[in-house]
């Protein structure tokens, strides 16, 4: 078990990677008065990722024991499409209601949105996204086999990722003396939302 772990840890700067283009503009965004803040949005992505692995390592671990089917590539594909296409309506959305409050829209998404919320929506989102690492440790646990051992590998692979995503604790260091990256933030909530939207998220539909 203790492999999860490692496997995280050895991987954890490409996970980071590939989640801080949603992680940064969402967390530079919100208003930050504290480091108190700062750390519950932090932990609730956190939180939010670690659910999406246990959830995954239960149900790959199900499929381990009593289908072990070959999964369909194209079918992984859309799933995949289905989660980038809400994740950057999410992130558009949020940038709109930000940089264009006036809106009737954005007065209607207001009401829905929470910082909180938003920030676990984000890492269970960006915990079922099949990155490198990710689909690394959906095999060893397919390959290994057992429920409880899946969502033990993947707890163990948690662990060792979410070390490269302490240094967001800091966010609110940054955004109290630099102003600008909160605005430079909200305009690149716009742009990626579209981008997942688009690019990852519907042209692979």
């Amino acid at each position: 078990m203790g492999e999860g772990f490692l496997l995280g840890l050895s991987t954890g700067t490409f996970c980071a990677a590939y989640c801080l283009p949603v992680a940064l503009p969402f967390i530079f965004s919100e208003e930050l008065k504290n480091v108190g803040q700062n750390a519950r949005l932090v932990g609730l992505f956190l939180l939010g990722r670690f659910i999406a692995y246990l959830m995954v390592g239960f149900l790959l671990g199900v499929v381990s024991v009593y289908t072990m089917p070959q999964l369909d590539p194209m079918l992984q594909k859309r799933a995949a499409s289905l989660v980038y296409c809400l994740l950057g309506l999410i992130m558009l959305f949020s940038g709109l209601m930000y940089n264009f409050p006036h809106l009737k829209f954005c007065h209607i998404y207001q009401k829905i949105y929470r910082p909180g919320r938003g920030a676990m929506v984000y890492g269970l989102l960006l915990g079922i996204s099949p990155c490198p690492p990710f689909i690394a440790a959906a095999s060893r646990v397919l390959e290994k086999g057992g429920i409880w051992s899946g969502v033990l590998y993947f707890m163990l692979f948690f662990v060792g990722t979410s070390i490269y995503f302490l240094p967001l604790l800091g966010a609110w260091f940054f955004q109290k003396h630099m102003n600008s990256i909160k605005i430079i933030a909200r305009l690149t909530m716009i742009f990626m939302g579209a981008y997942f939207l688009v690019f990852l998220g519907i042209l692979g539909l």
